[in-house]
């Protein structure tokens, strides 16, 4: 099955197109991703528009439902891949890839959450824009 960060460019979208785009890609209209993300549909609204910058329970709420990682989420940059170039991150990652799904599962969680903090917090101090 083809997922729909596979069939969506989501670079080089602003967020707030990544989310009316991801929404309208999934069949949704702005009350059925509003219930689903526990919000008012005025409030996705302005989210859609570029009104409202989204709190970051509500980014991991839209990652869940669109099953798309904070990266591809809040990052509107097509050259956003890392290169690794520091052999213990390099270490980490073959010894994360011996872990068993869950575990890695629980890791993802973790990073996704800091990564999303991250960015949010980039976003609020006008140090990254949407």
């Amino acid at each position: 099955m083809v997922t729909l960060q596979e069939t969506i460019a989501l670079y080089n979208m602003k967020f707030n197109e990544k989310i009316k785009t991801l929404r309208k890609a999934s069949n949704m209209s702005q009350k059925d991703l509003a219930e689903k993300i526990h919000i008012h549909v005025t409030h996705l609204s302005k989210m859609e528009n570029g009104h409202l910058l989204p709190s970051i329970d509500i980014v991991q709420r839209l990652m869940k439902v669109f099953a798309v990682s904070a990266d591809n989420l809040l990052n509107d940059n097509e050259n956003s891949v890392v290169e690794l170039e520091n052999h213990e991150l390099n270490e980490q990652l073959m010894l994360i890839n011996q872990l068993d799904e869950d575990e890695k599962n629980a890791l993802i969680k973790i990073i996704n959450s800091m990564l999303t903090k991250k960015r949010m917090k980039d976003l609020l101090d006008g140090k990254a824009k949407f």
